[in-house]
């Protein structure tokens, strides 16, 4: 089971104050994590900034910080996708690949979801697959 929190951060900038909330997801191993909150920045769909460390074999922690689905997709924007659940899978040749599962608010009551996979692969995250749940 993974485990999340969300922490609130009282941002001060310029002549108002707001309040920022910070998702973390943690996947099941504890070597992956994902941080992210929705910016504000977005138009009718939101604009969610995330970071996702993780600790390479040599266990250096590293962080790549652009969304999810543009690693999977370098030439599109993904920004929309919160990250509501991570799972670490072992093969049968002891590689460890980790299932990210995204949800994107497309309407007022509507969500777009997917899933990606990726494996650590030295110091970054190598795409493996990912799927459209319609």
């Amino acid at each position: 089971m993974d485990k999340s929190s969300d922490t609130s951060l009282n941002k001060s900038s310029g002549k108002s104050d707001s309040t920022e909330t910070y998702h973390t997801i943690v996947s099941d191993d504890s070597l992956v994590t994902a941080v992210w909150h929705n910016t504000g920045e977005g138009g009718t769909a939101p604009d969610i900034d995330c970071v996702v460390k993780f600790k390479s074999e040599d266990g250096k922690l590293h962080e790549e910080h652009r969304p999810l689905l543009q690693l999977a997709h370098p030439n599109d924007d993904y920004s929309h996708h919160e990250v509501q659940k991570i799972v670490s899978l072992d093969d049968e040749y002891g590689n460890r690949s980790y299932v990210f599962f995204l949800s994107a608010k497309v309407g007022s009551n509507e969500y777009a979801r997917d899933i990606v996979a990726f494996e650590i692969a030295g110091d970054s995250l190598r795409p493996l697959y990912n799927y459209t749940i319609k």
